[in-house]
């Protein structure tokens, strides 16, 4: 890849943790306080391929209530974390690539750092330097570039791993490498159509791209 040392920044929901039907659960408690419409769990598969945007305009949520009903529903997970798992075979991964010593390992999220170190903690995680959290639903551009800055990296070093189609768009136009994982909220078929550099299926993939020997 490069004889630079290679920073890997993750997304935590849905790539680090099945999140996914706690969020589910969350979002439909909000329904009612947010006056929209509530998610049926079987429409949970079809709605994997909607983008953010698609989501949001399919219940009908107005943009300006999206940052209030993000940190609400953030809030409101803190309690529940420990019900809460990493994909299979993950764990064994990182392990292996974080114990190479050759990549600098740490989280972008849309959460709050609160949950994901109690998450980090229940199961004994502990390979990430830092935890940086953004507010933003609909782009982490700004994150990501804002991070690059600080850790003053070549763009060209840095990976960016999420499950969702605003992963891949905002690490793609902050100049970072995208990795997209099929086993989070998007499906394969959706994150296909914003075309990551690598689009994955399953954890041990990850070696593929970020060798541990």
């Amino acid at each position: 890849m490069t004889d630079k040392k290679i920073t890997i920044l993750f997304d935590f929901d849905g790539t680090l943790a099945e999140t996914m039907m706690l969020i589910h659960d969350v979002f439909n408690r909000l329904s009612r306080v947010y006056g929209y419409r509530h998610m049926p769990e079987e429409d949970i598969e079809e709605l994997r391929h909607l983008s953010m945007r698609e989501f949001i305009d399919h219940y009908g949520i107005p943009l300006w209530k999206v940052p209030l009903i993000a940190i609400h529903a953030r809030r409101m997970m803190h309690d529940e974390m420990d019900q809460i798992h990493p994909p299979a075979g993950l764990v064994e991964t990182l392990t292996k690539i974080h114990e190479s010593g050759r990549y600098v390992m740490d989280i972008l999220t849309s959460n709050r750092p609160k949950n994901v170190f109690r998450f980090l903690a229940q199961h004994q995680i502990n390979w990430f330097d830092e935890v940086e959290s953004t507010r933003a639903i609909l782009s982490k551009k700004r994150r990501v570039e804002k991070y690059i800055r600080t850790k003053g990296l070549d763009p060209e070093t840095l990976f960016y791993i999420g499950d969702t189609t605003v992963d891949v768009e905002s690490a793609r136009h902050a100049g970072a490498k995208t990795v997209a994982v099929s086993w989070g909220l998007n499906t394969r078929e959706a994150l296909e159509k914003v075309k990551p550099d690598y689009l994955l299926d399953h954890p041990g993939q990850l070696l593929d791209i970020f060798p541990a020997v």
